[in-house]
């Protein structure tokens, strides 16, 4: 039986939350988001001070590598059933909905996610983002789950 007493007293205060939206890459994209496209939404802390860190690229892509690949066996909407994150780029969102888009989860993507504290989109290469942000799929995820001020 687990000790809540010392799960909470051992609790550290995330430093950031990430808030991220997967959409589920299709070999062509005939719309802002094809009717067979899964998404997900979710959120990661990040810590970049105190006594523990888990700000490192690696960690990072490995717990959103796990997510995902969780998620693409648990629900049925899903197609793929492994993630290759090399058929995705992803973009991040600041509080005007203006998108940088990244090919690779690489250290100069990973220090502006940090720095901004940005909403970060996994979407399949070919995703067009600029025609996704009128879907209301993303005001839904915008204007609920990201870290607007």
């Amino acid at each position: 039986m687990p000790d809540n007493d010392n799960t909470l007293e051992n609790y550290v205060e995330p430093d950031a939350v990430i808030e991220y939206i997967f959409i589920e890459r299709a070999e062509e994209q005939n719309k802002p988001i094809n009717d067979d496209q899964g998404y997900i939404m979710g959120f990661f802390n990040i810590f970049f001070s105190g006594t523990f860190k888990n700000n490192y690229l690696a960690e990072f892509k490995n717990q959103i590598l796990n997510e995902l690949n969780y998620s693409l066996k648990t629900y049925d909407h899903f197609k793929s059933k492994a993630i290759d994150m090399t058929l995705y780029k992803f973009g991040l969102v600041d509080n005007e909905r203006n998108i940088t888009e990244f090919t690779e989860m690489s250290e100069s993507f990973f220090k502006e996610l940090i720095a901004s504290l940005r909403n970060l989109m996994i979407v399949g290469n070919n995703f067009d983002i600029e025609n996704f942000k009128r879907h209301h799929i993303f005001n839904q995820w915008f204007d609920t789950y990201t870290n607007k001020i």
